[in-house]
């Protein structure tokens, strides 16, 4: 059995990642699983700056043995303490999950940047794989894909 592993789009608010996670099903905010290379991944479309209690208490109690596979979007706010960043992550990391991070460094129509910083400090708990000027929802989630299946599942 291979072990589990969670692939995050990682971007702060108003990036894009929801967007992106709903071109990767078809535009169907319902869908909650998706395949990947063969590999069924469980979703979750909301992240740690839309919900923060929610998406903390999912990532708590999650199952290795349940939901072997997880595509999740992340706000990599390691200074929120509400955003729980760092403990959600080293709690998957604890449960034998593997963490892939496919990071929008910067945001669309705009300057900011997602600091270099949270970027090594993402680095830390897995794999990071860093992405700039792709604008569309559908372009960035055939990459995303391209991510999982290359990197995550390669």
């Amino acid at each position: 059995m291979q072990k589990p592993k969670v692939a995050f789009v990682v971007g702060h608010a108003q990036w894009g990642k929801s967007k992106t996670l709903r071109a990767l099903t078809n535009e169907s905010y319902r869908q909650r699983r998706c395949l990947i290379g063969g590999v069924e991944f469980f979703i979750r479309r909301m992240s740690n700056d839309d919900n923060p209690k929610s998406f903390v208490k999912l990532m708590e109690t999650i199952d290795p043995t349940v939901e072997p596979n997880i595509i999740a979007a992340l706000c990599p706010n390691f200074q929120n303490k509400e955003a729980a960043t760092e403990a959600v992550l080293a709690a998957l990391r604890k449960k034998g999950y593997h963490l892939f991070f496919w990071v929008m460094v910067n945001q669309y129509g705009t300057n900011a940047v997602i600091a270099a910083k949270d970027i090594s400090r993402l680095r830390t708990f897995g794999k990071v794989e860093v992405v700039s000027g792709v604008h569309e929802a559908e372009s960035r989630a055939k990459k995303f894909k391209r991510f999982v299946s290359n990197v995550a599942l390669g």
